[in-house]
């Protein structure tokens, strides 16, 4: 079951799924209470025994250079209708003998906060902090949680985040989307609590426990780099 807002999109991708039927339902989770919709539409031809929150969106611009309804639209996406789902999805499950899997995507801008990014990186790291307290609670049950902390990823993201003059520091743990959806899946399978892909990721994280919060800060400012000078419209599609 895939689901996004551009059904064009949707088209493309449910084509390379070979060997499985590919359903697929549009939806813009940016919206108030769209999740729900999403869940009552998915659900309809039968249970979902894995969910994959994927959704999301960021900016690379200074706090007060983007309109408050992007921000609202950001907190509503990367957040309300992930942990919407996320209810939805538990409340189907809760008590079930069956295996049950969900896997919510943060980001390594999770560990610290990012000058710049500082709205995205607030909202990967209440998705860390959500999963990982969600996996704990169900520990020992057929209800798993993993949480992926992706570095870059080679994705149209970055071009409509406006993104930076990235360093060769980002660059080159820039990973492609196949290598992070394959960690993922793996050690959502395996019941992982958490999932950083890369061994130049992982570093990366662990390593900033040893510095002061307004030292990491610098370092992701310098590792970003700079905004680029136009930030591209959100589409409306």
């Amino acid at each position: 079951m895939l689901t996004a807002r551009r059904r064009d999109a949707l088209d493309a991708v449910a084509a390379t799924c070979k060997g499985v039927k590919a359903e697929i339902v549009t939806a813009d989770l940016g919206k108030p209470d769209a999740a729900h919709a999403l869940w009552a539409a998915a659900t309809a031809s039968g249970p979902i025994d894995i969910l994959i929150n994927n959704a999301g969106f960021g900016y690379f611009r200074r706090f007060d250079e983007v309109d408050w309804s992007r921000d609202a639209e950001l907190i509503q996406l990367n957040m309300t209708s992930l942990v919407a789902l996320a209810r939805c999805f538990v409340d189907a499950h809760k008590g079930g003998a069956a295996p049950a899997h969900m896997l919510n995507i943060a980001s390594t801008d999770a560990y610290q906060s990012v000058p710049n990014m500082a709205l995205y990186a607030a909202s990967k790291a209440f998705v860390r902090n959500f999963s990982e307290g969600l996996h704990d609670e169900y520990r020992g049950s057929p209800l798993s949680v993993t949480c992926i902390s992706p570095g870059g990823t080679d994705t149209a993201f970055h071009a409509a985040s406006g993104g930076g003059d990235y360093s060769w520091i980002a660059s080159a743990s820039t990973k492609s989307a196949a290598f992070v959806a394959q960690a993922g899946v793996h050690e959502m399978r395996a019941g992982k609590r958490t999932v950083i892909p890369g061994l130049f990721n992982k570093l990366t994280c662990f390593g900033v426990r040893f510095l002061s919060r307004r030292l990491a800060s610098q370092v992701a400012t310098v590792v970003l780099g700079k905004p680029r000078l136009a930030l591209p419209a959100r589409s409306a599609t």
